[in-house]
């Protein structure tokens, strides 16, 4: 199938970038950062511009998709290499989110509102389940055809799991663990849904374990 002709250069393509980042960290962690730093500051304006535009500085599609790879083709190295910068990749966003939050509170001299935009992070549904499993199917399409702007994926991909990123750091740096806890589980839903609908959709394109 035509399909099947992109299973090689998709696969080269993510395991360089793992090791591009694994390799050299800085620039990774320094653009979550900054997209947490935005996304922060969107959520406590309850502006939904700003939360949206820092999707775009996010590198999250690598090691996400990384991850579903190597679930498919059985490659634990490479599997491992994802989960830890996907791993330290949220430790530096919730992170960056905290201490923003605290000094934004420290500027402003006032207490810190919990907003509409940083509520939307912290509702629980099993819709939310169901848009992380079409943006893993739209990001994975938009990463596997080479016709697509490899933005479109780490969008919709960082879409799903950048903002309860950013709430939980919000919530830690206000110490409302509730915050903290409501916003992590749908982080936890919106990955297992991105990896679902990425995993189908790769291997609807010809990736599975006889390919590695």
């Amino acid at each position: 199938m035509a399909f099947f002709s992109h299973v090689d250069r998709v696969r080269r393509q993510t395991e360089k970038r793992l090791e591009t980042y694994t390799g050299t960290p800085n620039s990774f962690f320094i653009l979550i950062a900054l997209a947490s730093a935005i996304a922060t500051i969107g959520l406590i304006l309850n502006n939904t511009a700003i939360v949206i535009g820092a999707m775009v500085v996010a590198p999250l599609v690598t090691p996400v998709f990384g991850f579903s790879l190597s679930l498919i083709a059985v490659h634990i190295q490479q599997g491992f290499k994802a989960a830890l910068m996907l791993s330290l990749g949220s430790i530096v966003a919730i992170i960056m989110a905290a201490i923003l939050t605290r000094l934004v509170a420290f500027i402003e001299g006032d207490a810190i509102s919990i907003t509409n935009e940083i509520v939307l992070r912290t509702d629980v549904n099993i819709l939310y389940l169901l848009v992380a499993f079409f943006s893993g199917v739209a990001g994975a399409y938009a990463y596997v055809k080479p016709d697509i702007l490899a933005s479109i994926a780490g969008i919709a991909i960082s879409v799903a799991v950048m903002p309860p990123l950013a709430v939980a750091g919000i919530g830690l740096g206000l110490g409302d663990w509730s915050l903290v806890t409501n916003s992590l589980l749908l982080f936890a839903i919106n990955l297992a849904g991105i990896s679902f609908g990425s995993i189908i959709t790769f291997l609807s394109f010809g990736f599975g374990a006889t390919d590695a």
